[in-house]
């Protein structure tokens, strides 16, 4: 079985204690959790819980685009 891990991007800067996920960042989707947040890793390996609103739906199409 193949698993393909998707990549979002992130669209508002997310500030907590352990530090920030700035906006524009990548991110790899990792689960989902039991309150609706989303497990993701970014791309240094530490892992984040967002709302999936703060995430975009298509990262390869933004990232291309700059």
């Amino acid at each position: 079985m193949v698993v393909v891990k998707k990549k979002y991007r992130v669209i508002k800067t997310v500030t907590t204690v352990d530090g920030t996920l700035y906006k524009e960042e990548l991110v790899t989707f990792e689960n989902k959790e039991e309150d609706g947040d989303w497990r993701v890793k970014d791309n240094m390996g530490r892992i984040w819980f967002v709302n999936p609103q703060k995430l975009s739906n298509t990262p390869v199409q933004i990232s291309r685009g700059k």
